[in-house]
């Protein structure tokens, strides 16, 4: 909790001085990593940079993400993409023995070195590991990649805040300063005890599991905070089910998923506690001017919504999302209200911090340890062996009789 002043704004600094440093050109950042190592990341471009980046003016570069999956099509298209651009690539893996991500990392890393030689590509490529030991580290050291370190004491999906989201951020010329002003506030204001707003909902998290509750719904109602839940996801999923506990974690953006899973909300199995997550102004601002649509005046009164003439997409977005925690209340499906005044850098910080120590305090009143995760292994234990690694032998036997 203590991380901004003791550690946080020190690195944020250096970072700071390796983007002005650097002597490549580069107007695309592809971003290498799986779970908490892209996915705050991810969170923070999705909610700020433009939904069409590259297809208008920016004087943020473009940004693309890869190894988070072992899609053939999607690398494709991203070794399509990075022909067109200068690329310079972020891979972020403490151990660089995951699978999704090392994969990727081969093939690109193939590419650059192709297309620019060893000696460009070197300069081109920064990794983010572990600090003293692990096979990305050793690559690094051997070709000469500019690195820095995952803290030992910060699991991954806690790690935004660290050089896995503050490295990428700052490359794409984002206010990383800000990001860590907006959580060290939060986490100076845990001293105020069962008052502070995180301590709150995880106790009422806790409550709404006694209650018989199964699933957390976290709801928006903008498109461009959907990485947030997905975020959100990984954090409180990997925290907190363990030895059969836990909410189970599920995403909503509205008012698109009113017209597909809203009817299961309000009439379907009671097993719900939803969060709505919102921001009180999250207009986009260019040149510093904020920018809003009103609906216009219609000649032809024919679709029944004369009503709203005149008024800002802002204002019938915000009583869309009232009147749907009205009803799903009113269906029986408690509701917790989060809402932070304007979408920027340093809110986003404020977002995590809040999230962050929930989740440590949730995991504590579940009597569960919120910062390991021995349930993901299983899974990585039958891909090694399916895929013929050495030694497995024996286990892929049995699971080829399985299948």
């Amino acid at each position: 909790f203590n991380w901004p002043e003791t550690r946080g704004y020190k690195l944020e600094a250096d970072v700071r001085a390796y983007v002005q440093d650097l002597d490549v050109n580069y107007d695309l950042v592809l971003i290498v990593g799986i779970g908490g190592s892209y996915l705050g990341t991810r969170a923070v471009t999705e909610a700020l940079l433009h939904s069409y980046q590259g297809l208008v003016k920016s004087h943020h570069p473009l940004v693309a993400y890869a190894g988070h999956h072992i899609s053939e099509t999607q690398l494709i298209e991203i070794l399509e993409l990075m022909e067109k651009r200068l690329p310079l690539i972020n891979v972020i893996s403490k151990s660089g023995t995951t699978t999704e991500p090392a994969v990727a990392f081969r093939i690109l890393r193939s590419y650059m070195e192709q297309r620019f030689g060893k000696e460009e590509t070197a300069r081109r490529i920064v990794c983010t590991t572990d600090g003293n030991a692990g096979a990305l580290r050793q690559l690094a050291k051997e070709e000469g990649y500019k690195t820095f370190s995952i803290p030992d004491d910060v699991g991954g999906r806690f790690s935004v805040l660290t050089a896995v989201g503050l490295v990428p951020l700052a490359l794409l010329k984002l206010d990383t300063r800000a990001l860590l002003d907006g959580a060290s506030e939060v986490f100076a204001d845990l001293s105020e005890g069962e008052d502070h707003p995180a301590i709150r909902y995880a106790a009422l998290r806790s409550a709404a599991n006694q209650l018989g509750k199964s699933v957390e719904l976290l709801a928006t109602n903008n498109p461009k905070l959907s990485y947030i839940v997905e975020w959100w996801k990984q954090l409180f999923g990997e925290s907190e089910g363990k030895e059969g506990k836990g909410l189970f974690p599920a995403g909503l953006v509205y008012t698109t998923d009113l017209h597909s899973l809203g009817q299961y909300v309000q009439d379907g199995n009671r097993t719900f506690l939803e969060t709505f997550l919102s921001f009180h102004n999250d207009s986009p601002r260019r040149n510093g001017v904020e920018q809003q649509v009103r609906v216009p005046p219609m000649a032809q009164k024919i679709d029944g919504l004369n009503h709203l003439e005149g008024k800002l997409l802002s204002e019938i977005n915000q009583a869309a999302m009232l009147g749907t925690m009205l009803a799903h209340t009113d269906g029986g499906c408690p509701s917790i209200a989060l809402e932070w005044p304007v979408l920027n850098e340093y809110n986003l910080g404020s977002l995590f911090a809040f999230f962050e120590s929930a989740c440590a305090m949730s995991g504590g009143l579940l009597g569960v340890n919120p910062y390991d995760q021995p349930g993901v292994e299983a899974y990585k234990k039958n891909l090694f062996a399916l895929t013929g690694k050495p030694g497995t032998e024996s286990l892929r036997a049995k699971l080829k009789e399985r299948l």
